[in-house]
């Protein structure tokens, strides 16, 4: 076999790589959408945002702001075209914040106070987190939470 036989070779062995690489990596980022859709229909049908104005209206007479983080959505408001999974599957830029929708009520009481409602993917799977402290993904559970943690930050 001639140098150029062997490059020639070679040539065809990595396009045949470089496909499988590809597709593995489309069908992570397909599976990592999915994951994030679900994510988000699961924000919505926990009511995180309503829940969170109802507290607003009822208990600081609307003087709360209400904001809404996804993670995977760049400050632009497109999907964050830079964000790129690796052939392990882990983000190159060790973010790991990427997969999560943060729900934040805050107001001004003597200070600033907030309630931090976030929603995410990990390794074990979807976690619902009030100010860091992790509860049931649940509604009953979110309820309970954000009635204690709204009991905490005003020390009552």
């Amino acid at each position: 076999m001639t140098w150029h036989e062997t490059l020639e070779g070679l040539k065809e062995e990595l396009t045949d790589v470089r496909a499988q690489r590809q597709r593995r990596v489309d069908e992570e980022e397909a599976g990592l959408q999915k994951e994030r859709d679900d994510l988000s229909k699961m924000v919505q049908d926990l009511g995180v945002h309503d829940l969170l104005a109802e507290m607003n209206t009822t208990l600081l007479n609307g003087k709360g702001e209400i904001e809404t983080i996804i993670g995977w959505v760049a400050g632009n408001g497109d999907l964050n075209s830079e964000s790129e999974i690796s052939l392990s599957g882990e983000d190159p830029d060790g973010d790991d914040d990427t997969d999560v929708v943060t729900t934040i009520l805050s107001w001004d009481e003597g200070g600033e106070l907030e309630i931090a409602v976030d929603l995410g993917l990990s390794d074990d799977g979807i976690y619902l987190q009030i100010n860091e402290i992790e509860i049931r993904p649940e509604r009953d559970a979110l309820e309970q939470g954000l009635i204690e943690a709204f009991r905490d930050e005003l020390e009552l």
